[in-house]
């Protein structure tokens, strides 16, 4: 059974895999959308540097693809750091792809596993492979257990878990599965007032005026914490400007905002990919006079997701101490991954001080003036 490899070092190249990249998650039911061809291709645009290298192992068996590895190579000071594309970008801008994988058909996995490996031991540029925010049950993690990479140092640090929620027949069956009291007396005060309202975002024109609205009220809600907010950043603005417009267009943006009394109570964005729904971003009044506005949010996007006949709503990665722990408890633990020299390590950790050092000072100085 004989499968070619190739490397995709250009983006012209990447860019003519847009279709067949999508027709080969849709066989393989891959449902995350950091693995999506649309997400990546968002990433690259908005925060690509020109001293980074696209590493995407492609590998075909007679014509078709049967996987895609969609890696690259981050050029830093203490060497080249091989990464999923979508991740390594400035923490104050950090988008978070979460679960990304190995896009592999199971029938050809052994294969070309031991072919990537072979590819990585043969690029001696590599100082570091670090794999973030990805699940124990994944492809990905599989190889980098399995793996021994010679003069490098292995690491792997549990993060917290994910929380997927199945959807259930009826509202009354999911409102039963949540495991917490507080949550589902919540519910029945919001069942019961009827004064609330939900606004759904299905043109560009709403996407415009709800996007300008998330920005600010969930910058403002961080700032009442003396926080930044993600939204702070103008590149990860720029970025869920760009990728929001393109999932609506693609019909899997679901985008919402509920008010109360004339006021917003919540906004919610989020993303479907196959057969889930991912929350991801919101903005949540807590002086609102609708009792928990979060908890509704959530009703809601479950309601969409059983219209819509979807398996899952997915509130993506928590802690250990996240609120997430009220709607289920997860056993679905997420990692980062990483190997690397002990050269890497000791640069990388120097970098790490210096900045710290300078931020301190900074904040020194500012408090001064």
């Amino acid at each position: 059974m004989s499968v070619e490899l190739s490397i995709i070092t250009s983006y012209p190249e990447f860019r003519a895999l847009s279709s067949t990249w999508e027709h080969f998650r849709r066989q393989l039911n891959d449902n995350v959308f950091c693995n999506s061809w649309s997400w990546i291709d968002t990433w690259i645009k908005h925060f690509w540097q020109t001293n980074n290298q696209l590493y995407i192992h492609v590998w075909q068996y007679k014509g078709q693809v049967v996987g895609i590895v969609p890696c690259y190579l981050k050029s830093t000071f203490a060497g080249k750091e091989l990464r999923f594309i979508a991740t390594g970008e400035p923490i104050e801008s950090e988008v978070c792809s979460e679960f990304q994988d190995f896009l592999i058909h199971s029938n050809y996995k052994d294969k070309i596993l031991t072919q990537f490996t072979q590819s990585i031991e043969a690029e001696k540029n590599i100082s570091a492979i670090i794999f973030d925010q990805v699940l124990i049950t994944s492809i990905a993690y599989q190889w980098f257990e399995s793996v021994t990479i010679t003069g490098k140092i292995k690491v792997v640090n549990n993060i917290g878990n994910r929380y997927l929620i199945p959807v259930v027949t009826s509202q009354q069956q999911q409102i039963s599965l949540f495991k917490s009291k507080n949550i589902k007396r919540h519910v029945k005060k919001i069942a019961a007032n009827a004064h609330w309202q939900v606004t759904m975002v299905n043109d560009s024109e709403a996407l415009a005026k709800f996007y300008v609205k998330i920005v600010n009220e969930h910058n403002y809600a961080w700032q009442q914490r003396g926080k930044v907010g993600a939204f702070e950043s103008e590149t990860f603005t720029e970025f869920h400007r760009g990728f929001s417009q393109r999932a609506l267009k693609n019909e899997k943006l679901i985008a919402f905002e509920i008010s109360y009394e004339n006021e917003f109570a919540a906004l919610f964005y989020g993303v479907v990919d196959g057969d889930t729904l991912y929350y991801y971003q919101s903005a949540v009044n807590h002086k609102s006079k609708l009792s928990s506005a979060g908890v509704a949010m959530h009703l809601v996007a479950l309601d969409l997701a059983r219209e819509k006949n979807l398996t899952y709503y997915d509130l993506m990665k928590g802690g250990s101490d996240s609120y997430k722990k009220q709607y289920l408890t997860s056993d679905i633990p997420v990692v980062s991954c990483s190997v690397y020299t002990l050269k890497f390590r000791y640069i990388t950790y120097f970098i790490d001080t210096i900045k710290y050092l300078l931020a301190r000072a900074s904040n020194m100085f500012n408090k001064l003036k």
